[in-house]
């Protein structure tokens, strides 16, 4: 998945984090997701912004914009099941490189990818929350 954010950051640093709701709350507001495999270590990929931003709607697997660097793992287990399992928790972003500039205008696109796992939703921005974000510190 390719996620593309336009950031008008107050904050010198931000950080991406995976918020997955309990399915029953999801339920309420019309949205799931399906996995398949290990989903706890997904990894985040900085890419190259195409000069186009317009070809973010068009893009295939094989127009995809190169990664440029590994941002880290975002965990996508539900968050009822991390408060149950102490070892998952805290797992949002983990090394190497978890913030990121955000002061002033930035333009950020980003890759999820898993090599073990599937991960299917609808990225519908409301509540409640399900996907990456963008979050300011």
């Amino acid at each position: 998945m390719i996620y593309n954010w336009r950031i008008k950051g107050t904050q010198p640093q931000c950080y991406i984090a995976a918020w997955v709701t309990s399915a029953d709350k999801l339920a309420t507001g019309n949205k799931s997701y399906t996995t398949e495999g290990d989903v706890t270590a997904i990894e985040v990929w900085n890419v190259s912004t195409p000069a186009d931003r317009k070809s973010l709607k068009s893009m295939s697997w094989n127009t995809r914009p190169p990664r440029v660097s590994l941002m880290g793992t975002v965990n996508f287990t539900g968050q009822d099941v991390q408060n149950q399992t102490p070892e998952l928790d805290g797992q949002e972003l983990r090394w190497p490189t978890p913030l990121f500039n955000c002061s002033g205008m930035v333009d950020l696109t980003i890759e999820i990818a898993c090599t073990s796992c599937r991960l299917q939703f609808d990225q519908v921005f409301s509540d409640p929350a399900l996907g990456p974000y963008a979050i300011f510190r």
